[in-house]
């Protein structure tokens, strides 16, 4: 029905009751809160492959090494292939190959590939530099490992199939991180800030990065 010619008009429309109401908040309260409990298990994905190489973001604590020689050797890999960022300087660089010797490794078995010095999207860019060096000092690869902090897997993961296209299946290796609980993450600031910072960034990387 429409009325001052034309210019208004009466309709009808379905509206929420206060039980549909309350129902309604009661079903976001529950998304939002195994959303909440899910974010570090969602984030720190753990799904190796076991290929050849295992990849190590160089830019890992030191005290998560030992960890890393653990995964090396139990997924019995040939390579460990370090990327150096531009952020970790070259003491820090020969601190990590002298501790993972001292780990068990064969210093032969350890490898430090630098790439440029980018602010943005460092994690790509340190994809791309393990695959030109495998590319160029490795056979083909069907697969390999990458190694990284804890939240950081999912976005580590995505971003080095990405770098890699067709040329090997990436899996991913989670190290604990001691900065923090990841049971019990939301009650520090220092999980607070990874968690969510890493939630963001991996939507980001998901949804809104331009791959080169």
């Amino acid at each position: 029905m429409s009325y001052f010619f034309g210019l208004l008009v009466r309709r009808e429309r379905w509206t929420l009751s206060l039980r549909g109401t309350l129902l309604a908040s009661f079903l976001i309260v529950v998304l939002a809160f195994t959303a909440f409990w899910r974010a570090y298990p969602f984030l720190a994905v753990n799904h190796p492959i076991h290929g050849d190489v295992l990849v190590l973001e160089g830019w890992v604590p030191i005290y998560t090494l030992n960890q890393v020689a653990d995964a090396f050797r139990n997924g019995h890999y040939r390579k460990l292939l370090i990327i150096r960022t531009f952020d970790v300087d070259e003491r820090k660089s020969r601190e990590m190959q002298a501790t993972l010797v001292n780990c068990g490794l064969a210093a032969t078995s350890v490898e430090t590939v630098y790439h440029p010095a980018v602010r943005k999207d460092r994690t790509y860019h340190a994809a791309l530099a393990a695959k030109n060096w495998l590319g160029d000092h490795e056979r083909p690869l069907g697969s390999i490992d990458v190694v990284t902090v804890g939240s950081h897997a999912r976005r580590s993961r995505l971003l080095f199939q990405k770098a890699f296209g067709k040329t090997a299946a990436v899996g991913i290796i989670p190290l604990d991180d001691a900065a923090y609980d990841s049971q019990h993450w939301w009650r520090t600031s220092e999980g607070v800030r990874e968690v969510v910072g890493e939630t963001i960034a991996y939507v980001y990387a998901r949804f809104f990065f331009a791959w080169n």
